[in-house]
Order: structure tokens, then sequence, then C-alpha cells
């Protein structure tokens, strides 16, 4: 039978592909391999990486600020040891990490959930579905702006995982003026990740979520040597910022105004006792929220009884006279709560950052002293408002 010549290139490459698939074969025995390696199927790093409220930087001194909680769950049954988490510019590809943060600073900023103490080591370690909150803080010189979009990678003791993208610009921030007047006033537990910052670490469960509405919230006290009072301790009246004005920090319409609680009997941990129980309704003491437009809500709570000017559905103006500072509610000593946050109910918000448009500092850790415009100061920093 005559074959083409297209026929013969064929049966010459088949009769071609057998000689070779026969030698490959022959090295494989010969080598005691298998002649194939069939990778076992296993799922990626069971971890699941979810961010609820979306930060947005802010400045202060010579830095930028971004504030937010990473929530972690290990949704298998095997322990994930964590070794670091980085940053990473969302919007560019095999760039390096932005931010970086490693096992020793994790362990100061996870925390298991259900208030389980746990060891330096064990942080680390999130066992088969336990949840950890990592409170992140990332600082940045004001020079070398946040991108847009950051990604999070997290690198185990065996595996990385790429996962949840957040904005840096999520909140639109508000230029406000100061809540007080005069001079040092000091900013107690305001923006920082400190560990005892209790606003920092105020995560509560409220319409089956997570929300943190303390996240930027200050206590302004006045100190003078470093303390806050003079004299008797258990007497309201020794301390500074003690019947202290508020003011309005913008133009906005009174939601809520609430008076007629007293005043506590000052006292730290198991000396404080509150002077009414505490309740949903009387955590703030006597307050007043002003709705801000666009979303956003400032709270002054712990009053003065008797003192408020206002009432829900009043008009106020930015620099107008409110109330003064009381010790009511859940306070243990005299001071202005002063919050921004997303809702009309108090704790049901985020807690969202703004600024301030004109400080200077007395005292403050970082940077030289001197004028601040448009910033928000941070925890500790001993601030004049002027008049």
């Amino acid at each position: 039978m005559k074959i083409s010549n297209r026929q013969a290139f064929f049966l010459m490459w088949l009769l071609f592909v057998m000689v070779q698939s026969q030698q490959l074969m022959a090295q494989a025995l010969s080598s005691g391999q298998p002649n194939t390696a069939v990778k076992p199927f296993s799922f990626p790093l069971q971890l699941e990486m979810r961010v609820p409220f979306d930060p947005t930087d802010f400045p202060s001194g010579s830095k930028s600020y971004l504030i937010y909680e990473l929530y972690l769950t290990n949704f298998s049954s095997s322990p994930i040891n964590l070794r670091r988490i980085e940053l990473m510019d969302a919007g560019k590809e095999n760039t390096r990490p932005f931010a970086t943060f490693e096992a020793a600073q994790l362990q100061t900023m996870l925390q298991p959930l259900g208030g389980m103490e746990l060891g330096p080591n064990e942080k680390l370690t999130i066992t088969g579905g336990k949840t950890v909150i990592v409170f992140m803080e990332v600082v940045s010189d004001k020079k070398k702006p946040f991108p847009i979009k950051l990604m999070h990678r997290v690198i185990t003791e065996t595996d990385s995982l790429d996962g949840v993208r957040i904005s840096t610009h999520n909140t639109n921030l508000k230029v406000l003026g100061p809540p007080v007047q005069g001079a040092s006033w000091i900013a107690a537990d305001g923006p920082s990740n400190d560990v005892d910052n209790h606003h920092r670490r105020g995560v509560v469960i409220l319409d089956g979520c997570s929300v943190d509405s303390r996240r930027y919230a200050i206590d302004w006290k006045k100190v003078k040597d470093s303390v806050s009072f003079s004299g008797d301790p258990r007497n309201v009246n020794s301390y500074f910022c003690y019947g202290e004005r508020v003011f309005a920090v913008a133009d906005g319409r009174v939601i809520r105004a609430k008076d007629g609680l007293p005043n506590n009997v000052p006292g730290h941990g198991k000396a404080f006792h509150p002077a009414v129980p505490l309740t949903f309704e009387t955590l703030a003491g006597n307050s007043i929220t002003i709705d801000l437009g666009n979303g956003q809500f400032a709270y002054y709570m712990h009053l003065q009884p008797g003192s408020l000017r206002v009432k829900p559905g009043d008009r106020v103006r930015k620099g107008q006279l409110l109330a003064c500072i009381g010790a009511s509610g859940d306070a243990r000593e005299p001071h202005l709560h002063f919050e921004l946050t997303t809702s009309p109910k108090l704790l049901f918000g985020e807690g969202i950052p703004y600024l301030i448009d004109r400080y200077s500092l007395n005292f403050q850790k970082d940077d030289s002293i001197g004028i601040r415009i448009h910033e928000l100061p941070t925890d500790k920093e001993i601030v004049d408002f002027g008049e």
C-alpha cells in the first residue's frame, strides 16, 4: 500500500513520541521514582480576615495615623501561628510592604475574644475556631502619604495569605472648633494604640455587630504639674476642669440633651461608686448629642447637672456655650468625654477621626512645641486652645 508524504511524517512523529515515552519510563524506574508525582489536594490557609469599618488617616505633628481593627478567625481545626503582618499597596504589584508588624509588635496588638488571659507566646497562636482582634495603628511620615487602598498579608509559621483590602480615606474629615477653651488640657486616653487605653479597646457588640464608637474619643481634663486636682480627691470642686465651659464644635442641631443626673463622688477602681445605677440611659451622664450633618454626630458626656443651655431641636452655632464639665454617669472624676461617631444612638456608631482648626501644644511626645492647624491631638498631649 502506498502512503502519502503526510502519512509518513505522522508515523515517524508517532514512533518518536513512543520511543521518548519509553525512555522516560525507564529512567523513572531505574531511579526508583514513580512515573508521576501527584500532589495531594489541600485548601489554602483557612484564616478569615475582616475589617468591620474602614479607617481614615489623620495628621498629628509630623506623622499621619491610621487606626482600625483587623479580625482574624481560624476556620480550621489546627492552630495557626502568626509571625508577621505586612500591609501592601493594593494598587501596585511586587512592591515592598508599606508597613510591617513583627511578632514582638503583634503581641501587644492582639486581643483574643472572650477576655481570655494568654501568655506572650500564646497570643500569637490562633487555635481552631477562635477569633482574635488585631488593634492596628499604622504610622507614617506626612511626607509619605498612605496608599488609597492597603492589602493585608498574614505570614504564619508555615504559610502566608493575602487578604482583606481597605480604604485609607473612608470618612470625610470635618474641621471642628475645640470643645473647651483655655490652656493645660490633657488629651487623656486620646487616639493611640496603648493596651491600657480604654477608648481604643472599647469594642462592644450591639444589634449583633461589633462597633467601637470610642475609637478616637478623648477625655479632656485640666492638669497642673501632671495632676488633675488639688485638695480633697473626693470633692468634685478639687478638680481643675470641674465647671469649665463646653462649646459647640460646629454648626448643627441638638438631637439629644439629658440633664438631671447627679455628680459622682470621684474615685477610681474599687473606690468608684456611681451616684445612680449605670444603664444605657445613664452611662453618658448628663450629655448632649449634636447632628453635624453628613452622618456625623458629636457627643459631649459627663456634664454638670443643671448646666445644660440647650434642648433637643435647638440649632447651635460653632463656639456657642452648651454646658459645663461635671462628673455624672460613668465618670471616675470630672472630665469631658468627647467623640465623633456615625450614629445618633449612643455607642451604636463607629468612632471617626476629625480635625481641630487650631491649637498649640505645651507638651507632647515627639515633635517640637508649637501651633497646630487642622490636626488631631493624640494620647496624653497637653493642649492650649486659647480663648
